[in-house]
């Protein structure tokens, strides 16, 4: 149902506007018109402005600290808060500044160390996969009498260095003893190439020569890698430190990574320094954030006001069954320095009327279904209770499998117990879609497919749908004939109260087309007598000049779509006629294989796939149709929902 909502003008002495403007705000009903923009060059808009800007810099530290335990924040603590903190708003706003610029300073340290830390581990990390790669050269060459060094080098360039190295050693006079060259070549991940040498002293001198004319570079160890402390800057790629001969770059290797090997264990001891900071003050900058929250909402509900020298006005709406207690909340708090005037909306005064739902405790979870649309008009009908009543029966329908409806009440009951709203809301909308599919489980005679049937000699106490399948296609049918017409027939009351005459007779029309179709039909199939056939022709000529009169030419197409709507409904019987069938293929695999392993796993999995398809499946065809081929009769949009001011906290424990 939509709420009734009372157009209120509320007058109040100046010198009270604050104390009565939290009052409102802590009764959370007041619907505020014409919220102002806390932009402006006055003092109160620079004052709004420094007020925002503290509450992002207050989430930015919460967001730094990682700190996300809004479950946990009980109002108790945020009172505590309050109390030692909020006072006055401009010394408030002082004292949180140099909170602020304390915690900002500590996890400034923090975030720098963590960096420094991780730029010291990867450029080590990669120093010691170049060693490793070199290790076993190294280790080679450890005992010869060459010089070692390292190259950076593409691939090109390797194959040319070794091919101009080798020619000229290949043309030094024979019978004397060639220069020692060894070399060895390797690639890293990263596409890095790299070439290690040993070398005598003359082919060394050429090799740099060579290497002067390319665009490699000799590699180096960090420099003075030995004394480098845990957190100090390394850079292993370009270095003024002495080049390394084969012995001392073997002994690095070894240094090298023993000391990445420490480094993680001060990269834990800073993410627990962290833990610890937001531990000590995530939860008290939380309740700061909320606090500053509501003192700008509250400053933007006084910006709102009318006011004069003595005197300021609200206008706005509160709901008709909350303002008897709003009216006698302010008269026993303030007395004669407020006042509180109401009547009905009028829409030609007053514009847009704000939609509130509500809905009792056990159709309120189906109000989801609405967050995926504008919210209802205020003059229109709210189809949550519907919604309750048939969603549940449609989807159920299509499971239709007692194993699938106890697996499906399992889920819902677990999803319940969640503190998130929406899960909550989902659950309890699957505790009920577990509830007809049982029923109509027991009906079908289907659990876990025909396994109930082999087991447990289950009979259907109506029919077994895959084998009565035109029965239970007429069914489904009928069904979707009986819902359409109930989204008419609100459309044509509807249209009939808000006095749109082409809405109502539009509705009014299609609705008496599908009475005779089915008028007819009954006439037909029961042979009365052909006098009878006149009631379905009389009704067809009334929903036609309905129909011409509501909508001209449109209005019978109109209900042309309507009647394809009605067939649409088919889809409860497909859906849940091929679940079955699969679940029955399930059991097959039990009859090739026979109870083993395989047989139970090949069982197991079309059962899983058939129970993801069936929830998947009945979900988005249950509400496709109340979408579209009902909702899509009545559901008008409206322009306005209803949000008061009111503290929000429990959006941060959602």
């Amino acid at each position: 149902m939509i709420k009734r909502m009372a157009r209120v003008v509320l007058w109040g002495v100046g010198d009270k506007k604050p104390s009565i403007v939290a009052r409102l705000y802590e009764l959370g009903v007041f619907h505020l018109d014409n919220v102002p923009d806390d932009g402006t060059a006055d003092a109160r808009g620079r004052l709004l402005e420094k007020l925002r800007d503290q509450r992002g810099r207050v989430l930015g530290l919460i967001e730094a600290l990682r700190w996300d335990e809004w479950r946990k924040l009980t109002d108790a603590f945020i009172e505590n808060v309050r109390y030692n903190l909020f006072g006055d708003l401009e010394p408030m706003m002082t004292e949180i500044d140099r909170s602020l610029e304390r915690i900002q300073s500590r996890l400034s340290r923090i975030r720098e160390n963590r960096e420094s830390l991780q730029s010291v581990f990867m450029k080590l990390r990669k120093t010691n996969l170049i060693l490793t790669h070199a290790r076993a050269f190294l280790e080679q060459e450890r005992f010869s009498r060459g010089e070692v060094a390292i190259w950076r080098l593409s691939r090109q360039e390797q194959h040319i260095l070794v091919s101009k190295v080798n020619g000229e050693l290949d043309l030094l006079p024979s019978g004397h003893e060639k220069p020692w060259f060894r070399y060895h070549t390797f690639e890293l991940k990263d596409g890095s190439s790299f070439l290690v040498t040993s070398a005598s002293h003359e082919v060394r001198s050429n090799i740099d020569r060579i290497v002067a004319n390319m665009e490699g570079s000799l590699w180096k160890l960090p420099e003075r890698f030995e004394s480098i402390p845990a957190a100090a800057p390394l850079d292993g790629e370009s270095s003024d430190g002495m080049e390394s001969d084969n012995d001392s770059l073997l002994e690095a290797a070894s240094r090298i990574k023993q000391m990445s090997q420490t480094i993680p264990a001060q990269m834990r001891e800073n993410r627990q320094e962290l833990q610890k900071l937001g531990a000590q003050w995530g939860a008290n900058l939380a309740a700061v954030y909320v606090l500053l929250n509501e003192r700008l909402e509250q400053l933007l509900m006084e910006a709102s006001a009318t006011e004069n020298a003595e005197f300021f006005s609200l206008e706005g709406w509160i709901p008709e069954d909350d303002l008897p207690r709003t009216r006698a909340i302010l008269e026993e708090d303030f007395g004669d320095a407020v006042i509180l005037r109401s009547r009905p909306p009028d829409p030609a005064k007053d514009g847009a009327v704000p939609t509130a739902l509500r809905n009792r405790s056990i159709f309120k979870p189906f109000e989801l279904f609405l967050k995926l649309l504008r919210v209802p008009h205020y003059n229109a009908y709210d189809p949550s209770p519907l919604i309750g009543v048939f969603f549940p029966f449609f989807a159920g329908c299509m499971v239709g499998d007692i194993g699938y409806g106890v697996l499906v009440l399992w889920l819902g009951r677990h999803l319940k117990q969640k503190r998130s709203e929406v899960l909550r809301d989902v659950g309890v909308i699957l505790i009920f879609v577990a509830f007809w599919s049982i029923v109509w489980g027991a009906l079908y005679g289907e659990f876990f497919g025909d396994a109930g049937h082999r087991l447990l000699h289950m009979e259907p106490l109506w029919v077994e749908r895959s084998e009565a399948v035109l029965t239970v296609m007429a069914f489904s049918v009928a069904l979707g004939g009986a819902h359409v017409c109930l989204g008419l027939l609100i459309g044509m009351i509807q249209g009939i109260r808000n006095r749109r005459r082409h809405l109502w007779m539009e509705r009014a029309g299609s609705l008496l087309v599908i009475l005779a179709l089915v008028a007819a039909l009954v006439v037909l199939r029961s042979r009365l007598s052909s006098a009878l056939f006149s009631v379905p022709v009389t009704l067809l000529v009334f929903g036609v000049i309905f129909l011409v009169r509501g909508g001209g030419i449109g209005g019978i197409i109109e209900s042309l779509g309507t009647i394809g709507n009605i067939i649409s409904y088919v889809r409860i019987a497909a859906i849940g006629l091929s679940s079955a069938i699969l679940a029955m293929v399930a059991s097959t695999f039990v009859d090739i294989f026979g109870v083993s392993i395989l047989g139970l796993f090949m069982a197991f999995a079309i059962h899983l796939l058939n129970f993801v398809l069936a929830i998947g499946g009945s979900a988005l065809h249950a509400a496709r149709l109340h979408y579209v081929e009902f909702m899509g009769k009545f559901y008008e949009d409206g322009t306005l929902e209803y949000k008061p001011f009111a503290k929000r906290r429990r959006l941060y424990n959602d």
